[in-house]
């Protein structure tokens, strides 16, 4: 069996292996492929994987031998599903394996805002601390998570795992799921409720038309005036120059987002240079556990595509 990884850098920076992969067939790994190498690069291949390079019509028609598409994440937007059926290539994708790595940057987001660690850090670096006259002081005000509310919208894998972490540290747990769920610990409410009811609203649903830019105008003006958006799910989810009108008229107090409607940004994104606002670069994903877990979850679907078993099958 031919491999081919055709974006495998983010993935696998070089701090991991690809020997699960590689045991599976002969293997060829690209860090980057531009639009114009991939049918060249996967020419003759049985299965390629891939993260978010695009693959539609022209390069199913191209690559008469491929048998299956092997997503390293979740999300599957980036294929050709339709096209892909036409084909008769199966498509699999890669569930489960970064809830722990996504929960975990969601609360780091939570206390960022809290505990202001980093700024506090330079803050004594810079000599301030040398500087007082008291043995103690803080830049902000800080709060405790234990007693907040924290909004859960959308509750999977990674949102209970993150209800667990919130439940951990005391806080009253508010969730939004389209299946009735029993989950101790947590209330499940409408949509409404959420919005209005909790200090700090996590985004973990996945992107849809139901839920494109469901963080907007209105649904904005239904948050607390000290409530804290987290987006560690999609950038699609947000209404971007609706939340920077909010931010910057202090109609929530901040937002912690790991992805963006674009990415990389531009520039001129405007919530790179809004106050209130602390970006991370779509990592939330990527802690060396979950990125192993990925490449052996790969490595299973690839033996998938050679035989009859539909787990993680997308089409």
């Amino acid at each position: 069996m031919k491999i081919v990884i055709l974006d495998g850098y983010t993935v696998n920076p070089g701090d991991l292996s690809w020997d699960p992969v590689g045991e599976m067939g002969e293997l060829t790994v690209y860090d980057r492929s531009a639009p114009g190498e991939l049918i060249d690069r996967a020419l003759g291949a049985d299965v390629i994987l891939v993260n978010k390079v695009r693959i539609g019509e022209a390069e199913l028609t191209g690559l008469q031998d491929l048998k299956g598409i092997v997503m390293l994440a979740t999300g599957y937007d980036n294929v050709d599903i339709d096209a892909a059926r036409k084909h008769g290539v199966k498509v699999y994708n890669a569930v489960g394996y970064g809830s722990e790595s996504v929960a975990q940057h969601a609360i780091a987001l939570m206390l960022a805002f809290t505990n202001r660690i980093e700024s506090h850090h330079l803050s004594v670096q810079q000599g301030d601390w040398t500087a007082q006259d008291d043995f103690s002081y803080t830049l902000n005000t800080v709060f405790e998570l234990s007693g907040k509310t924290l909004g859960i919208f959308g509750f999977g894998k990674i949102g209970g795992r993150l209800a667990a972490l919130a439940i951990a540290f005391g806080m009253k747990v508010l969730a939004t799921s389209r299946t009735p769920k029993n989950v101790e610990g947590v209330t499940f409410v409408e949509q409404n409720q959420l919005f209005s009811q909790s200090d700090f609203i996590s985004l973990h649903a996945p992107l849809t038309d139901e839920t494109s830019e469901i963080i907007r105008k209105e649904t904005l003006g239904q948050m607390k005036k000290n409530a804290i958006l987290i987006n560690t799910g999609r950038g699609g989810l947000v209404r971007e120059k609706d939340l920077v009108d909010a931010l910057t008229t202090g109609q929530i107090r901040g937002a912690g987002l790991d992805v963006l409607s674009m990415e990389p940004p531009r520039d001129r994104n405007p919530l790179l240079h809004t106050p209130n606002v602390i970006i991370t670069p779509h990592m939330a994903w990527s802690s060396y556990e979950a990125r192993k877990a990925l490449i052996a979850i790969a490595a299973e679907n690839i033996d998938r595509v050679r035989g009859d078993d539909n787990t993680n099958r997308v089409v």
